[in-house]
């Protein structure tokens, strides 16, 4: 690495960085101008010395770099741009993993929130890995936003929910883990795996347990699901409907790039491809709305999702750049 860009790490860390010197960091990564292998060998010099004294000691080093980082990303608001296809650890040896969070995602920072919130925003067309500071992670889908307060973890552990996530939660029964969502409704969970399925532009909000147990609840009522099981809630006519589902893995499909549609009218399917491909989708006439699709698609294009529709539904479309049209045969 050049001597800049060293710097630049430095001042990144002891939180005297300028969001102009942030940029320059940003876009050296971008431009292959540092490598992890190059921040993994400069951290390894930089603790060489730690090997000459207590391990306690060292530890206690690594825990104020973390603290100092900490003090000047967490009260900031991120928006990813971009997203690799793996995890980043918070809170890696001597701060690498935040390090590489921040630039490997390619966030953008932007003023703080009067709440001090860490807010988490994937576009149409990405999704994306986060993992919280408690060691929880959590899956965003596309159009989907996360949001926690500075001292997550702390004291309580709350999240706010907009769009999908898969939340893979770390156990604490002192501190269970609490999503919200709209209507009031929250997912509460000590330590397991379910999916939340909240968009704003939904008439339900989903929540699916794959292990462990969590309790759906608002002001009125209250719900425990074992694995397996899912909660349907209506947000108009505030009815809860629990199922058994057969296959509990087609709630995750998303993650695997796939589409299962069960009766699903053209109306919503749309909502989801225009989410999932960042395009926009119009009805040449509004009852092609209300025409009902099942079936399972692996999402690989666009073209291969609508022309799999096509052929067992009485409509045909047209694309032009990211616009599409339905229309019937």
């Amino acid at each position: 690495m050049s001597e800049e860009i060293t710097k630049l790490i430095e001042k990144f860390l002891s939180r005297t960085i300028s969001d102009e010197e942030v940029k320059k960091l940003l876009d050296a990564y971008q431009g292959k101008k540092i490598t992890e292998k190059q921040l993994e060998d400069y951290y390894a010099l930089k603790w060489s010395d730690a090997a000459q004294c207590p391990s306690s000691k060292a530890e206690e080093s690594r825990q104020k770099i973390w603290k100092q980082m900490q003090a000047y990303l967490l009260p900031r608001s991120y928006s990813i741009q971009r997203v690799k296809q793996r995890w980043k650890s918070i809170a890696g040896i001597a701060a690498v993993g935040m390090l590489l969070f921040a630039i490997g995602y390619s966030l953008r920072l932007s003023p703080a929130h009067s709440s001090k919130e860490l807010v988490v925003t994937i576009e149409n067309g990405q999704k994306a890995n986060v993992q919280l500071p408690d060691g929880s992670r959590v899956r965003l889908n596309s159009a989907s936003e996360l949001r926690y307060p500075s001292d997550f973890g702390k004291k309580k552990r709350i999240v706010k929910l907009k769009g999908e996530a898969y939340f893979d939660v770390e156990s604490n029964p002192k501190r269970p883990f609490i999503v919200q969502t709209r209507s009031s409704l929250e997912i509460k969970a000590l330590g397991t795996k379910f999916n939340i399925k909240s968009y704003p532009d939904d008439a339900h909000i989903i929540s699916t347990l794959i292990e462990g147990k969590i309790e759906v609840c608002n002001p009125e009522l209250s719900e425990m699901l074992n694995p397996g099981e899912q909660m349907q809630y209506h947000t108009e006519k505030g009815i809860f409907n629990k199922l058994t589902v057969e296959n509990v893995e087609e709630a995750i499909f998303w993650m695997t790039d796939q589409f299962v549609f069960s009766g699903e009218t053209l109306e919503n399917i749309a909502r989801i491809l225009e989410r999932t491909y960042n395009v926009t989708v119009s009805f040449a006439s509004p009852e092609i709305k209300e025409i009902h699709y099942s079936g399972k698609i692996k999402n690989n294009s666009i073209e291969n999702v609508l022309n799999l529709i096509a052929v067992v539904s009485p409509i045909q479309y047209t694309m032009t750049d990211s616009h599409i049209t339905l229309s019937k045969k």
